[in-house]
């Protein structure tokens, strides 16, 4: 043998020895790292808390948020300078007195005004002064003048005289009937009283006479004014105040008449009996409560009341022809057509211009079918006239949640708004009594914020991609539109007080919420602020999932999804996959930022670890992708989804080496409502875990329920179709139920009753746990573990346990 020979024999043996130490110092420090449930789901404190509820102070100088404190659901408000530096902990001096995110700025930007625990604080020349001590103020309104600030007790509205400390009542608004109103009783007996008896004549003349002298005090300068009566019952809805304290909108409503309440058993009480509550009605066993819009003239103090009768489409019943098949149906006489729909005022419903000479109102039918945007002129001699801005009607629903934002220019010529016409969230102008859009495209804009020198509007938008939220602006003049922020990711922003810097809430897959601050420019470097996740957690090596486009079979668009697997095994043996469901049915999961379903985060990445490919889909339904992506649903839950999930094992089996024969499917909520759907519908999944679900529509929520298959007696097909109860009989694979007796948002007779039917069926394949203690979201580590514990002990038992297929 030569000498090169041995050599290289050497140089071999030694290279053998050294990758083989290099993989045993590999194995033991993945076995290290290797995840558990245990961790996954202990208290999350162990991952670090993120910041919630940031805002900047009114100086602009320093950025306050929320954390939660650790072992505790305690929050703690926190500081920190805008150009970074170590954030501390306020104190209970400092908390006391600390700015709120909630305040109001005077119209020569001199002062800024806020309530903390019920106190009135007044920031001026960078002097902090409390103006009471009595913690009872409460609904602060806003400055009148610089001198003056309104606030809210009750049916009071009150202004505070900054400078001499005097508090007077601007309004008395009572939701009682107007006494001198009442009618005379003009009965025989009653006439015949006043006839017979002067004693009685008299003591009423002195009534009468007193009541006239009260109201003459009451008209004087010195005296609060007279009660404005809204009507008997009524609950005050919405308040707001024009920014010249000249005018108030109000809007009121006899209060809903729920259906009959369900009741909730208590088991695990803190006497040892069983606690029963009070819930939720169901959706369709009440009646929706028209709301009544007035507007306050302060000066003169007088109600106008607006008529709505007039409002385009509103005696038009978008559901006629199911009402009268519904009537047909149960015998019933045939309802009228020409009946005004019941109208409501929007939660962001009120947008003043910043004279107080406009006022735009955002209405919403109850039936769902349509907003409208109307205008008021408070210089016009009719008050109670309007001007109908716009209006957005739709067959399926309207959003009444996200893309309602609306704000004036400068000079209160033009009303900026949101609408999704276009079926997606864009912005329009309405000026001279047209409307116009202003940009177009297929993302959603949201979070409009208008600088005071009226030049730019600042925006969210997810224009690069379905799941990158970024900051935009565009001039008002419609043009010069910039990309501010290119982070990719989870994004919230705020514009500081003098509107120079942007405070940033960024995310990424992997990452919570962090708060970084930069230049209000394009592209400008953002400087970290916070840092909160742990040490423990950052070094863990977590699988980034790519985000796919999985094609549509069913002629959708693409169906956008997270895939989490390790690329390395893309050959050799099919394998396991596991489908993840999101909830909420509308909410995002295919984006680039920190999800809510953290803990499925980790448990997917365990999931991988132990040999399987998880995909998680934003099947229709799901937020992010425009209306018609949101509406696919309408009459039909259950349907197109579970089209969206055949197309992702197709994905799977295709290009992520999955054996089609062994895939698991498990979710929450809308998510256990699926996983029910697509076990009962289909056999294309090996097993599944419904957690806290939905098993009867017609026993959840009316709010949510009604918007997507209107209600049981109007349409009861759209429920059969869409209730996995009616599709019971089909289960053939292994089915684990898991549920929280103390759920008050999908009740645990949800699973109770589809735990019944499966009975009644003979159907020997399922499983069913109990979490006494817990509601929809659980709380307890342990509870999350007993649930995550169960579940993988079925996907490994049968979906990877299955015998491999041969496809």
């Amino acid at each position: 043998m030569t000498r090169i020979g041995v050599s290289w024999i050497i140089a071999a043996v030694i290279l053998q020895s050294g990758f083989m130490m290099q993989t045993q110092a590999q194995t033991a420090a993945a076995a290290s790292s290797k995840l558990s449930l245990e961790k996954i789901m202990s208290n999350t404190d162990w991952m670090g808390n993120a910041p919630e509820r940031s805002y900047f102070s009114a100086d602009g100088k320093t950025v306050y948020f929320v954390r939660k404190a650790d072992g505790s659901e305690v929050r703690d408000v926190y500081r920190v300078p805008v150009n970074g530096g170590v954030p501390t902990k306020l104190n209970a001096a400092e908390l006391a007195v600390a700015e709120s995110e909630s305040r109001f700025v005077s119209p020569d930007r001199s002062q800024v005004a806020w309530i903390r625990n019920g106190n009135l604080f007044l920031l001026k020349d960078g002097k902090k002064t409390q103006m009471t001590r009595t913690g009872d103020v409460a609904g602060l309104l806003g400055f009148i003048s610089n001198e003056q600030l309104a606030f809210r007790q009750d049916g009071k509205i009150n202004s505070f005289n900054l400078r001499t400390g005097e508090t007077n009542t601007l309004v008395n608004l009572k939701n009682e009937d107007d006494p001198a109103a009442k009618k005379e009783a003009a009965d025989y007996l009653s006439l015949q009283q006043t006839r017979l008896f002067d004693i009685i004549k008299k003591r009423d003349t002195d009534k009468k006479d007193a009541e006239k002298r009260q109201r003459d005090i009451a008209q004087q300068a010195s005296s609060a004014p007279q009660p404005i009566y809204l009507g008997k019952g009524r609950e005050f809805r919405q308040i707001s105040l024009s920014p010249d304290g000249k005018y108030l909108v109000v809007s009121t409503a006899t209060p809903r008449k729920p259906g009959r309440s369900d009741k909730m058993p208590h088991y695990v009480s803190a006497d040892g009996y069983v606690m029963v509550q009070d819930v939720r009605s169901k959706v369709g066993t009440g009646e929706d409560a028209n709301e009544f819009v007035y507007v306050i003239d302060i000066s003169a103090n007088q109600a106008h009341k607006l008529k709505f009768d007039q409002l385009a489409g509103i005696n038009e019943d978008p559901l006629l022809s199911l009402k009268i098949d519904a009537a047909k149906r149960l015998g019933k006489p045939e309802p009228k057509a020409a009946v005004p729909r019941a109208i409501y005022l929007g939660f962001r419903g009120t947008q003043w211009a910043d004279n107080g000479q406009k006022v735009a109102l955002q209405l919403f039918s109850a039936d769902n079918k349509d907003r409208w945007i109307i205008e008021l002129n408070t210089t016009s001699k009719d008050k109670a006239q309007w001007q109908l801005v716009h209006r957005l009607t739709d067959q399926a629903w309207v959003n009444d949640n996200d893309f309602n934002e609306m704000l004036y220019s400068r000079d209160g010529k033009t009303l900026w708004y949101l609408s999704e016409e276009s079926g997606f969230s864009q912005l329009y102008h309405y000026r001279d009594g047209q409307s116009q859009a202003v940009t177009k495209g297929k993302y959603e804009m949201s979070r409009i914020t208008l600088t005071r020198d009226g030049r730019w509007i600042y925006y969210r938008a997810n224009k690069k991609h379905p799941g990158k939220y970024e900051v935009y602006r565009i001039g008002t003049d419609g043009q010069n539109d910039q990309a501010l922020t290119d982070m990719n990711g989870g994004m919230d922003y705020e514009l500081s007080p003098n509107e120079d810097r942007l405070l940033l809430t960024h995310s990424t897959i992997t990452r919570q919420p962090d708060l970084f601050v930069q230049a209000a420019a394009p592209m400008a470097k953002a400087t970290r602020l916070t840092d909160s996740t742990s040490k423990e957690f950052a070094d863990i090596n977590w699988i980034v999932p790519d985000v796919v486009a999985v094609p549509s079979k069913h002629g959708a668009a693409p169906i956008y999804s997270r895939v989490y697997q390790d690329k390395s095994k893309l050959s050799g043996p099919r394998r396991p996959a596991v489908m993840f469901v999101h909830g909420a049915g509308y909410l995002q999961a295919a984006h680039y930022g920190w999800s809510n379903y953290f803990r499925e985060m980790m448990f997917h990445n365990l999931l991988v670890q132990e040999g399987y490919v998880v995909i998680d889909m934003d099947y229709r339904a799901s937020a992010g992708y425009g209306r018609d992506w949101r509406n696919a649903i309408y009459q039909r839950m259950g349907t197109p989804e579970l089209e969206d999930y055949l197309d992702g094992i197709d994905w799977l089996v295709e290009n992520a080496n999955v054996d089609r024969q062994r895939v698991g499917i498990y979710g929450g909520s809308y998510g256990g409502f699926m996983t029910f759907m697509a076990m009962f519908k289909t056999e294309a999944f090996a097993a599944g875990a419904a957690l806290r679900p939905v098993a009867d529509w017609a026993h959840y929520n009316h709010g949510y329920t009604s918007n997507i298959l209107n209600t049981p007696d109007v349409d009861p097909e759209a429920y059969l179709r869409s209730s996995p109860i009616e599709f019971a009989a089909g289960l053939k694979r292994p089915l684990l139920i898991c549920s929280g007796v103390l759920d008050d948002n999908v009740f645990f007779q949800d699973s109770v009753r589809m735990v019944q039917k499966l009975i009644e069926l003979k159907n020997p394949n399922f499983e069913f746990a109990v979490y006494p203690i817990e509601a929809h979201g659980f709380r307890e580590p342990t509870s999350w573990l007993d649930e995550y514990r169960r579940i993988f002990k079925l996907m490994e038992r049968e979906v990877k346990g299955r015998e491999l297929s041969s496809k």
